[in-house]
Protein backbone atom coordinates (compact mmCIF):
# COMPACT_ATOMS: atom_id res chain seq x y z
CA UNK A 1 0.00 0.00 0.00
CA UNK A 2 2.91 2.36 0.66
CA UNK A 3 4.23 2.25 -2.90
CA UNK A 4 0.74 2.78 -4.31
CA UNK A 5 0.16 5.80 -2.09
CA UNK A 6 3.46 7.38 -3.13
CA UNK A 7 2.56 6.86 -6.79
CA UNK A 8 -0.93 8.34 -6.40
CA UNK A 9 0.37 11.37 -4.53
CA UNK A 10 3.08 12.00 -7.15
CA UNK A 11 0.58 11.76 -10.02
CA UNK A 12 -1.86 14.10 -8.29
CA UNK A 13 0.85 16.75 -7.99
CA UNK A 14 0.81 16.99 -11.77
CA UNK A 15 -2.96 17.70 -11.88
CA UNK A 16 -3.74 20.05 -9.08
CA UNK A 17 -1.00 20.77 -6.61
CA UNK A 18 -1.11 20.56 -2.85
CA UNK A 19 -4.91 20.50 -2.50
CA UNK A 20 -5.22 17.35 -4.55
CA UNK A 21 -2.22 15.77 -2.78
CA UNK A 22 -3.99 16.27 0.53
CA UNK A 23 -7.23 14.76 -0.76
CA UNK A 24 -5.34 11.79 -2.25
CA UNK A 25 -3.61 11.16 1.08
CA UNK A 26 -6.87 11.36 3.03
CA UNK A 27 -8.55 9.01 0.54
CA UNK A 28 -5.78 6.46 0.89
CA UNK A 29 -6.03 6.56 4.66
CA UNK A 30 -9.81 6.21 4.45
CA UNK A 31 -9.70 3.26 2.08
CA UNK A 32 -7.19 1.58 4.34
CA UNK A 33 -9.48 1.48 7.35
CA UNK A 34 -12.23 3.99 8.13
CA UNK A 35 -15.68 2.61 8.90
CA UNK A 36 -18.67 3.24 6.66
CA UNK A 37 -21.37 5.71 7.55
CA UNK A 38 -24.48 3.68 8.50
CA UNK A 39 -27.97 4.13 7.15
CA UNK A 40 -27.41 5.31 3.57
CA UNK A 41 -29.31 3.76 0.67
CA UNK A 42 -30.21 0.13 0.26
CA UNK A 43 -27.88 -2.84 0.09
CA UNK A 44 -25.76 -3.31 -3.05
CA UNK A 45 -27.45 -5.50 -5.69
CA UNK A 46 -24.20 -7.45 -6.14
CA UNK A 47 -21.22 -8.94 -4.36
CA UNK A 48 -17.72 -8.90 -5.75
CA UNK A 49 -14.21 -9.12 -4.38
CA UNK A 50 -11.75 -6.25 -4.35
CA UNK A 51 -13.06 -3.99 -7.12
CA UNK A 52 -12.14 -0.29 -7.32
CA UNK A 53 -12.49 2.58 -9.77
CA UNK A 54 -12.35 6.37 -9.62
CA UNK A 55 -14.38 8.86 -11.63
CA UNK A 56 -14.04 12.60 -12.21
CA UNK A 57 -17.53 14.14 -12.00
CA UNK A 58 -19.10 17.54 -12.58
CA UNK A 59 -21.48 17.39 -9.60
CA UNK A 60 -20.23 15.32 -6.67
CA UNK A 61 -23.50 15.48 -4.70
CA UNK A 62 -25.62 14.22 -7.60
CA UNK A 63 -23.14 11.47 -8.48
CA UNK A 64 -22.75 10.39 -4.85
CA UNK A 65 -26.53 10.14 -4.52
CA UNK A 66 -26.73 8.05 -7.73
CA UNK A 67 -24.13 5.53 -6.51
CA UNK A 68 -25.88 5.30 -3.14
CA UNK A 69 -29.40 4.87 -4.55
CA UNK A 70 -28.68 2.78 -7.65
CA UNK A 71 -25.75 0.63 -6.48
CA UNK A 72 -26.44 0.65 -2.74
CA UNK A 73 -22.98 2.01 -1.88
CA UNK A 74 -22.39 3.81 1.39
CA UNK A 75 -20.12 6.79 2.07
CA UNK A 76 -16.83 5.54 3.44
CA UNK A 77 -15.04 8.87 3.46
CA UNK A 78 -15.82 12.47 2.58
CA UNK A 79 -12.83 14.63 3.49
CA UNK A 80 -13.13 18.42 3.67
CA UNK A 81 -12.83 19.88 0.19
CA UNK A 82 -10.70 22.74 -1.02
CA UNK A 83 -11.38 25.53 -3.49
CA UNK A 84 -9.93 23.24 -6.19
CA UNK A 85 -11.24 19.77 -5.41
CA UNK A 86 -13.72 17.70 -3.46
CA UNK A 87 -13.88 13.94 -3.10
CA UNK A 88 -16.07 11.19 -1.70
CA UNK A 89 -15.31 7.49 -1.41
CA UNK A 90 -18.22 5.03 -1.44
CA UNK A 91 -18.16 1.32 -0.76
CA UNK A 92 -20.44 -1.71 -0.73
CA UNK A 93 -20.73 -5.28 -1.94
CA UNK A 94 -16.95 -5.50 -2.35
CA UNK A 95 -16.75 -2.42 -4.61
CA UNK A 96 -15.03 0.88 -3.75
CA UNK A 97 -15.75 3.96 -5.89
CA UNK A 98 -13.89 7.24 -5.57
CA UNK A 99 -15.63 10.34 -6.96
CA UNK A 100 -13.70 13.57 -7.46
CA UNK A 101 -14.95 16.98 -8.53
CA UNK A 102 -12.10 19.27 -9.63
CA UNK A 103 -12.54 22.93 -10.54
CA UNK A 104 -10.37 22.62 -13.68
CA UNK A 105 -12.00 19.43 -15.00
CA UNK A 106 -14.08 19.74 -18.18
CA UNK A 107 -16.42 17.42 -20.05
CA UNK A 108 -14.70 15.32 -22.72
CA UNK A 109 -16.66 17.00 -25.53
CA UNK A 110 -15.33 20.38 -24.40
CA UNK A 111 -11.75 19.23 -23.84
CA UNK A 112 -11.61 17.29 -27.14
CA UNK A 113 -13.99 18.92 -29.59
CA UNK A 114 -15.34 16.53 -32.20
CA UNK A 115 -15.24 13.60 -29.79
CA UNK A 116 -18.74 12.34 -29.13
CA UNK A 117 -18.06 9.33 -26.88
CA UNK A 118 -15.40 8.37 -24.36
CA UNK A 119 -14.38 5.29 -26.37
CA UNK A 120 -13.32 7.60 -29.25
CA UNK A 121 -10.13 8.54 -27.39
CA UNK A 122 -7.37 6.29 -26.12
CA UNK A 123 -7.53 5.40 -22.44
CA UNK A 124 -10.03 3.89 -20.07
CA UNK A 125 -13.59 4.17 -21.33
CA UNK A 126 -15.48 1.91 -18.91
CA UNK A 127 -15.08 0.19 -15.56
CA UNK A 128 -16.16 -3.35 -14.84
CA UNK A 129 -17.12 -5.49 -11.88
CA UNK A 130 -17.26 -9.29 -11.79
CA UNK A 131 -20.32 -10.18 -9.71
CA UNK A 132 -21.17 -13.37 -7.86
CA UNK A 133 -24.81 -13.56 -9.04
CA UNK A 134 -25.39 -11.92 -12.44
CA UNK A 135 -29.14 -12.58 -12.66
CA UNK A 136 -29.79 -11.07 -9.21
CA UNK A 137 -27.60 -8.07 -10.07
CA UNK A 138 -29.39 -7.45 -13.40
CA UNK A 139 -32.84 -7.73 -11.81
CA UNK A 140 -31.90 -5.28 -9.04
CA UNK A 141 -30.35 -2.77 -11.46
CA UNK A 142 -33.54 -2.83 -13.55
CA UNK A 143 -35.73 -2.47 -10.44
CA UNK A 144 -33.70 0.58 -9.39
CA UNK A 145 -34.14 2.23 -12.79
CA UNK A 146 -30.49 2.03 -13.84
CA UNK A 147 -30.08 2.88 -17.53
CA UNK A 148 -28.99 -0.14 -19.58
CA UNK A 149 -26.56 1.08 -22.25
CA UNK A 150 -25.82 -2.28 -23.93
CA UNK A 151 -27.07 -5.81 -23.41
CA UNK A 152 -27.71 -7.76 -21.37
CA UNK A 153 -25.64 -10.36 -23.16
CA UNK A 154 -26.25 -14.01 -22.23
CA UNK A 155 -23.54 -16.39 -21.11
CA UNK A 156 -22.08 -18.35 -24.00
CA UNK A 157 -19.10 -20.55 -24.78
CA UNK A 158 -17.05 -17.43 -25.52
CA UNK A 159 -18.21 -14.95 -22.86
CA UNK A 160 -19.81 -14.69 -19.44
CA UNK A 161 -23.22 -13.05 -19.03
CA UNK A 162 -22.78 -9.27 -18.85
CA UNK A 163 -24.50 -5.92 -19.12
CA UNK A 164 -23.23 -2.36 -19.57
CA UNK A 165 -25.02 0.45 -17.73
CA UNK A 166 -24.56 4.21 -17.56
CA UNK A 167 -24.24 6.18 -14.37
CA UNK A 168 -25.86 9.60 -13.95
CA UNK A 169 -22.90 11.30 -15.66
CA UNK A 170 -22.85 8.93 -18.66
CA UNK A 171 -19.90 6.77 -17.54
CA UNK A 172 -20.07 3.12 -18.62
CA UNK A 173 -20.06 0.41 -15.93
CA UNK A 174 -20.02 -3.25 -16.94
CA UNK A 175 -21.32 -6.00 -14.66
CA UNK A 176 -19.98 -9.43 -15.59
CA UNK A 177 -21.13 -12.77 -14.19
CA UNK A 178 -18.64 -15.32 -12.90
Amino acid sequence: MRLASQSVIKRTSDIGGRAVKLIAFVLLVGIAGLARTPGQGSEPPFTTTGAFFAVSVADIETSSKWYQEKLGLKVLLQPPGTSEARAVVLQGGGLTVELMQHSRARPLRTAAQGVNANYEVHGIFKAGVVVDNFDRTLAALRARGVEIAMGPFPKSATQPANVIVKDNAGNYLQFVGK
